[in-house]
C-alpha cells in the first residue's frame, strides 16, 4: 500500500496541515502518513479537535487509524468509503467545532456522502472561526463551488468551558466548480451580528456600538445590525462583521474574554473588517486558506484575490499539491495577493 507522506511541520506547522490532509485522504480515498505533527508549536502533537476530527472520519469511513490520540506526533489514516448516516460526538472540551467541520464538511460532501452530525464542544473560541463566520461566510463560499451544508447552533459554547451544541447537515456534491474571484465588482451589504450568552444584553449592545463606530471611522456603514442574547453553557460573547455576495466573501469576528471590555471586542472586529474590506479584494485571508485547497479539485481554473498570503494559506496550498498535481501560483497585485489555481482536470 502506498501512503501519501505529509510533513506536519511544513510552513506554519499547525492544524491546517492536518485538516487539509485528512480531508483530501477521504475525498480521494488515499492513505496518508503524517509525521512531525505540529512540531513547532508550544504544545506539539494532535489537540482535541484534531483527534476528534480523525475519529469522526474514521467512524464514517470505516477506515483504519493508528496514532490518532491527543498528543500524537505521528499518525496513519487509511480511509474507507464514507456511508451516509447520522451521529453525535461530544468533543469533551472547548475544542473548536468549526475547525473540526472545516475538514469534515468537504470530506463527506466531496466523497459523495451525506451526514447529519451533532457536535458538542466550543462554538466561539480563540484561534478559530466563530459559528457565525462559518455559517455566513464559509458556508456561502462553499455553496459557490457546489458544496452545501447547514449549521444550526442549539447552544453556544464559549472558552474555556465549551459545552456548546451544533447540528450540521452535509449534502453530497458530485463536482467542484471553479471560481474567478480576482476583482471586486460589487459591494454587498455590510452586516453585524453581536451575541452574548449568560451576560447582560448591554454586552452585546456595546460590542455592536463599538464595531459600528470603528467601521464608520473607516468610511463603512453597516446596513444590517442585530443583537442576540441566548442560551449558552457558560458566560461569553462574540461578534461578526461580514459582507457576502457577488464577488465578495469577507468576514471578521472577535470573541469576549474575562477582563476584556465589550467595547474592545466590537472594535477589534470592526477594525479588522475595515482593513480587509478597504483593500478592495474579494476574499478575506482566513477564507482564502480554507477555500483554496478545494479548488485543486475543481473542473475549471480559479483565482482568489486576498489581502495577504498567510502561513495557513501556504500550508493549505502545499498540502493540496501533495495530492493533486495542479498548477498554482501566488503573486502580488497592487498591494494585494492573487492566488491562481489550474487543476489537472480543468477544461
Amino acid at each position: 500500500m502506498t501512503f501519501t507522506e505529509i510533513d506536519g511541520s511544513f510552513g506554519e506547522g499547525g492544524g491546517q496541515t492536518i485538516r487539509v490532509a485528512t480531508s483530501f485522504a477521504v475525498i480521494l480515498n488515499r492513505p496518508i502518513h503524517v509525521t512531525r505533527v505540529r512540531a513547532g508549536r508550544r504544545i506539539p502533537g494532535l489537540r482535541p479537535q484534531h483527534a476528534t476530527t480523525l475519529r469522526i472520519l474514521q467512524e464514517i469511513c470505516g477506515g483504519t487509524l493508528e496514532g490518532g490520540n491527543i498528543g500524537s506526533t505521528e499518525f496513519t489514516f487509511i480511509p474507507g468509503k464514507p456511508e451516509s448516516r447520522s451521529m453525535t460526538v461530544d468533543m469533551g472540551t472547548a475544542a473548536s467545532v468549526t475547525l473540526a467541520l472545516q475538514a469534515i464538511v468537504p470530506a463527506i460532501s466531496l466523497s459523495g456522502s451525506t451526514l447529519d452530525l451533532e457536535l458538542i464542544g466550543g462554538t466561539d473560541v480563540p484561534w478559530s472561526p466563530t459559528c457565525d463566520y462559518f455559517s455566513a461566510v464559509f458556508s456561502e463560499s462553499l455553496r459557490r463551488i457546489g458544496v452545501t451544508f447547514t449549521l444550526d447552533v442549539v447552544r453556544r459554547g464559549y472558552y474555556p468551558s465549551g459545552g456548546g451544541k451544533v447540528r450540521v447537515r452535509i449534502e453530497s456534491c458530485k463536482k467542484v466548480a471553479g471560481v474567478m474571484l480576482d476583482a471586486r465588482t460589487d459591494n454587498p451589504t455590510i452586516s453585524i451580528i453581536s451575541r452574548a450568552g449568560m451576560l447582560p444584553e448591554r454586552v452585546a449592545e456595546q460590542q455592536l456600538s463599538s464595531a459600528t463606530s470603528q467601521l464608520e471611522r473607516n468610511g463603512l456603514y453597516p446596513e444590517v445590525k442585530s443583537i442576540r442574547v441566548e442560551e449558552s453553557s457558560s458566560p461569553g460573547s462574540s461578534i461578526l462583521v461580514s459582507a457576502v455576495g457577488g464577488s465578495c466573501f469577507m468576514g471578521a469576528d472577535s470573541i469576549g474574554a474575562r477582563g476584556k471590555p465589550a467595547l474592545r471586542v466590537g472594535s477589534e472586529a470592526g477594525l479588522k473588517f475595515a482593513r480587509t474590506y478597504n483593500t478592495k479584494t474579494c476574499v478575506d485571508p482566513h477564507l482564502a486558506d480554507m477555500l483554496s485547497p478545494l479548488l485543486f479539485l475543481a473542473d475549471s481554473p480559479s483565482s482568489l484575490l486576498t489581502p495577504e498570503i498567510s502561513g495557513h494559506l501556504r500550508s493549505s496550498l502545499h498540502v493540496a499539491s501533495q495530492f493533486v498535481p495542479a498548477e498554482y501560483s501566488t503573486e502580488v497585485r497592487d498591494g494585494a495577493c492573487l492566488i491562481s489555481i489550474r487543476p489537472p482536470t480543468a477544461k
